[in-house]
């Protein structure tokens, strides 16, 4: 049986985030993945920017440690060009080329095309899980363990307390899947652009070169109603440079889910989204002036999911703690993004932190540490946080602070032999610190 330190559920943001500090740090480390690389929804649904390194307005960053070194690698391979406004975008395979070549420097096992299936628990403690693969079953013992599954799959799996969609409703966020769009003629688009204010706009960077676009709801509108766009719960059109003049990705596609868990549901949820991808596509190419000569470059492997199940933690995050920017004794990373809906009934709406666009509130410590459990932390999209909480937590700056604090906190209590709600928040909070972390 593979034993290690720490085990990471999760190879996403908040995965990496856990398993690049955890293998800093001198543990051994693994990696249990379902797909055939690492980056989670980066990678997987083109999800092409890591949101959250920076306050909304851009101005003021506010994540550091394991998220600096990836961007600075990604510059290195010529996938991103780094901060452009309130993001860093990038391109896909030069994100799993390099996160792939971290963690292989770094030595840390990676168990790809694996799901976890059961958990063995030995008291408060988990000893091992149970990993599923094309050579059947396993077991992979640990110290540790990250649950950055992004469906709080230890929690649920262990029948431990979880949270899954809006209270009292049930509904989860829209999911989403993401293509990209190359060929683009970024002067033909901008000129278009300058004289067509009302139907779409065009956000530029410094040097004069494409940094978003919206195609906006009257000319969206018009085209649904005429039948030349199936676009059924979007009313408007939003693409970005990933770095690249002339490529641009576009997030426009939304479709309901109710059962995460049905792969009937998720089948027919991507057949529908890739129908809208096609549709956006042309409808682009046919009908604004710049994107005469582009071509549809390749639509995300898989479907993006911003909401399932979450775990129940030593504290539960809620909607007044972000939009109040509140501060917390045990905090271990920043968060200033507003909280982001994709609601199935309400449409997009954002709901703005109180203190202004630049900006933050803290994220406790106590929310990645699931409740019940001596050595399990919940990091990612499915930390410990209400519905409309997450929805703004859940970003992927965000989620690499959570996985680099979990990983920090196995370090010491491991060291300290103490269960993780236990280990001295200093200590923690200076050697997050001391390896780069904002708090």
């Amino acid at each position: 049986m593979p034993k290690y330190d720490v085990v990471v559920v999760g190879g996403g943001p908040a995965g990496i985030g856990a398993a690049f500090s955890s293998a800093e740090l001198g543990m051994k480390t693994a990696i249990i993945e379902r797909h055939g690389m690492l980056g989670g929804n980066w990678t997987n649904a083109y999800v092409l920017s890591i949101l959250g390194v920076y306050t909304y307005s851009g101005k003021t960053k506010i994540v550091g440690g394991i998220a600096d070194k990836i961007i600075s690698r990604l510059k290195k391979a010529g996938g991103t060009i780094g901060h452009s406004g309130n993001f860093v975008p990038f391109r896909p395979a030069e994100m799993s080329t390099v996160l792939g070549t971290m963690a292989k420097e770094l030595g840390i096992d990676c168990y790809f095309s694996s799901l976890v299936s059961g958990v063995n628990m030995r008291g408060k403690r988990i000893n091992s899980v149970k990993v599923s693969g094309k050579n059947g079953l396993k077991s992979i013992e640990g110290r540790m363990f990250v649950d950055a599954s992004g469906d709080a799959d230890i929690a649920h799996l262990i029948n431990l307390s979880t949270m899954s969609g809006k209270e009292g409703a049930g509904y989860h966020q829209e999911t989403t899947l993401p293509f990209r769009i190359g060929g683009v003629s970024e002067r033909e688009y901008i000129a278009y652009a300058n004289k067509h204010k009302t139907l779409v706009d065009a956000v530029l960077r410094s040097d004069g070169s494409i940094d978003r676009i919206h195609i906006l709801k009257p000319l969206i509108s018009a085209a649904k109603k005429a039948g030349r766009l199936y676009l059924p719960h979007s009313d408007t059109i939003f693409l970005f440079n990933t770095s690249r003049k002339g490529e641009l990705v576009c997030n426009a596609t939304h479709a309901p889910i109710i059962n995460f868990e049905d792969g009937k549901e998720i089948s027919t949820i991507l057949e529908d989204l890739r129908r809208q991808a096609i549709s956006v596509f042309h409808f682009m190419k046919n009908n604004i002036p710049g994107f005469e000569d582009s071509y549809l470059m390749d639509i995300a492997p898989y479907v993006g999911f911003r909401e399932t199940r979450r775990a129940v933690g030593e504290y539960v995050l809620t909607k007044e703690d972000i939009l109040g920017n509140k501060r917390f004794e045990d905090a271990i990373a920043r968060c200033g993004h507003p909280i982001e809906m994709h609601d199935p009934k309400l449409g997009v709406y954002y709901i703005h932190l109180n203190g202004g666009d630049d900006s933050w509130y803290h994220i406790p410590y106590r929310s990645i540490v699931v409740k019940g459990v001596d050595n399990l932390f919940a990091v990612g999209r499915c930390f410990s946080a209400e519905f409309e909480a997450q929805a703004s937590a859940r970003v992927s700056g965000t989620a690499l602070a959570m996985g680099q604090a979990a990983a920090t906190a196995a370090y010491i209590s491991l060291s300290s032999r103490k269960p993780a709600r236990s280990i001295n928040i200093k200590e923690l909070q200076s050697l997050l610190k001391k390896n780069g972390a904002i708090i």
